[in-house]
């Protein structure tokens, strides 16, 4: 039988696999529509459908996952389905209809969840014996490694292919999704009957009324959610940055790389040596107004080689705050409600990805400086909200909530 730390490791490799997966697509997919004569508006349309479906479809199927007598096959479906539907778009972007790649990024959509944040909700069931801080460490990394190696293999691909360029970008996100399964057929998740006994479904959505009744978990999640529609600008701006400053709209889905970087050497600072000074909560609302600081700053980069490192610190000043609303996430979900409150979570946060890139296509005409103008002022929005919202629920809050 596999150690906890060989079952920590493998549930860590599907995960860097498809999350490598999930982030390398909306830049594939922008690449893909530039390199067939398309504009960065129309990308944005096919990236907000996976969005809008995968935000939209979430809270139900987090609820689904915990009554899967063995989730892992709903996992292994997951990943074939997306990978046929990123080779599906490889194929039809520049010829077929709009309305058909509409369709094929919603039913990419419909399964996006299951590889984000229900995955992140198994992490505990894999290796139970592994502590939480440590678990979700680890998941985090996920995160900033997948989005480490997804753009930069689309970005490479994209520079590198001359024949198709765009439409390798989304077949190596193909392969991603592939490797992602694969990999899974080694990870053993628990069977549903070996641990807590779901309730009927309708009573497991009514448990979403704890993002309400849960002070600290309303900030975060609010703060977290609306901060990414900042980030949607973000990604959607990285190609037109590189077209303009570097000559190359691949250069662009390179930078997204090297912000995971950043990322993935915050989070293996953080783990190392944790903030304990301050809350988790507290530290999801500090990280998120330096970000809004950081995408200013990047908006007035006046060369390629600056904005390389502003970009790094952005991923290094991410960390904490995902890592951050893990463990918030963590704390504050009932064991019966784990995959619905991670996914629903998660959920909102692809939605408003799906908000983002809506609005960045139709703020994409203006360029990408006022484009990423506006994502530093979400990200403030974003603080303000939190914790204006939070305040109408501080006196119910208790001291063992308290972050």
């Amino acid at each position: 039988m596999a150690s906890p730390g060989q079952r920590l490791a493998l549930y860590a490799t599907v995960g860097s696999f498809a999350r490598a997966a999930t982030a390398g697509l909306p830049p594939a997919i922008i690449l893909g529509v530039l390199a067939a004569g398309g504009s960065a508006s129309d990308g944005s349309l096919l990236i907000a459908s996976i969005t809008a479906i995968a935000g939209i479809t979430g809270p139900l199927i987090g609820a689904t996952v915990d009554r899967f007598e063995q989730p892992r096959r709903g996992y292994l479906l997951a990943t074939v389905i997306l990978a046929a539907a990123s080779a599906a778009l490889a194929i039809g972007i520049g010829s077929w209809p709009t309305a058909i790649l509409v369709l094929v990024a919603g039913l990419a959509g419909l399964f996006h969840p299951m590889l984000t944040g229900s995955w992140s909700a198994q992490v505990r069931r894999v290796a139970p014996e592994i502590s939480a801080p440590r678990a979700y460490a680890v998941d985090a990394a996920t995160y900033n490694i997948g989005e480490i190696l997804g753009p930069a293999l689309v970005g490479i691909a994209y520079v590198y292919d001359a024949t198709t360029p765009g439409a390798a970008s989304l077949e190596v996100v193909t392969v991603l999704y592939l490797c992602a399964g694969l990999a899974l057929l080694f990870v053993k998740v628990p069977h549903r009957e070996r641990t807590v006994p779901p309730d009927p479904l309708h009573h497991a959505l009514r448990g979403l009324s704890i993002f309400w009744h849960s002070v600290p978990l309303r900030r975060t999640t609010i703060i977290s959610t609306v901060a990414f529609v900042g980030f949607a600008g973000f990604v959607i701006s990285a190609p037109l940055l590189g077209a303009d400053l570097a000559g190359d709209a691949g250069t662009g889905a390179l930078l997204l790389a090297v912000t995971a970087a950043g990322a993935l050497l915050g989070s293996l600072l953080y783990a190392r040596r944790p903030i304990r000074r301050v809350g988790p909560g507290t530290l999801v609302v500090l990280a998120t107004a330096g970000l809004g600081g950081l995408m200013a700053l990047l908006a007035a980069a006046p060369t390629y080689a600056v904005a390389v490192p502003l970009a790094f610190l952005l991923g290094v000043m991410n960390a904490p705050q995902l890592t951050s609303v893990m463990q918030v996430r963590d704390r504050e979900s009932p064991t019966h409600l784990r995959s619905l409150v991670f996914v629903a979570a998660a959920s909102l946060k692809t939605g408003a990805f799906a908000v983002g890139s809506l609005l960045a296509a139709a703020l994409v005409a203006w360029g990408w400086r006022p484009l990423l103008l506006s994502s530093a002022a979400i990200e403030v929005i974003a603080v303000l909200l939190g914790l204006g919202i939070a305040r109408q629920g501080r006196r119910r809050r208790t001291p063992e909530h308290a972050s």
